[in-house]
């Protein structure tokens, strides 16, 4: 039997935002994966990158301020930078770190920090984890990321998964999105290939894009939106 998967954005929201840079910050602390999805038992690998913008080489602390895990078994975060990742116990790391050959952070020059989150491979969860990292000459200088992580379904209307039992639609991040978001779904599996479909509607019912229209296995899928409808027009906010 074919498999509908129905995607149901009720809302999109298309705004402006605004940042700020205080006078005496010497560096920026910018991730593209402030949430993120996927199935239970998935490991995420977040990146995120700290970048001097002054004019001296800087001695940083990253420490974890905030690590909300689910109590299920399984579930536990890690700080890395780009050598090593240390215990799950480790709250803080350091750049620079003469253990594992990692210097200041000279200026105009630019660190990778690593978040490494691992799940729950049957109970589905969410997390937050908060990062903040301090120049340790000052530390008023600070900037701080929370990333979430879940492995949660999104909920799908139930007279429309009757018939595929056992798939999981995950919600689309980012959310809002500007220009593209990503929608993740699991088949299940048994009965080899059939034709899948996964499209988008707006909030009275009617169809916006076909994005998945083919067969497959079971597997964990992803496909990008552009937030343009079948005739390559872009959606309207709302």
């Amino acid at each position: 039997m074919p498999r509908r998967i129905y995607a149901w954005l009720v809302w999109i929201w298309i705004g402006c935002c605004a940042s700020a840079v205080l006078a005496q910050q010497s560096f920026t602390f910018h991730s593209d994966s402030l949430v993120n999805h996927g199935p239970p038992g998935h490991a995420f690998d977040i990146y995120a990158d700290i970048h001097n913008i002054s004019s001296q080489d800087l001695h940083l602390r990253i420490i974890r301020v905030e690590n909300n895990l689910p109590p299920d078994p399984g579930w536990e975060s890690n700080l890395c930078n780009g050598v090593v990742c240390y215990a799950p116990n480790a709250d803080t790391i350091t750049i620079p770190d003469p253990f594992v050959g990692i210097p200041p952070l000279a200026p105009d020059s630019t660190a990778y920090f690593h978040l490494q989150v691992r799940t729950n491979p049957t109970i589905p969860g969410t997390a937050t984890i908060t990062i903040r990292v301090e120049n340790m000459a000052d530390t008023s200088d600070n900037a701080s990321l929370t990333f979430t992580v879940s492995t949660q379904p999104t909920g799908v209307t139930p007279e429309k998964v009757s018939d595929i039992e056992g798939f999981a639609l995950y919600p689309n991040f980012p959310n809002p999105f500007n220009p593209a978001t990503r929608i993740a779904y699991t088949l299940p599996p048994g009965g080899g290939t059939k034709p899948t479909w996964l499209i988008i509607y707006d909030q009275q019912g009617r169809r916006v894009r076909t994005l998945v229209h083919r067969r497959q296995g079971p597997g964990y899928y992803e496909v990008v939106w552009d937030g343009r409808n079948d005739r390559g027009e872009p959606v309207a906010g709302g």
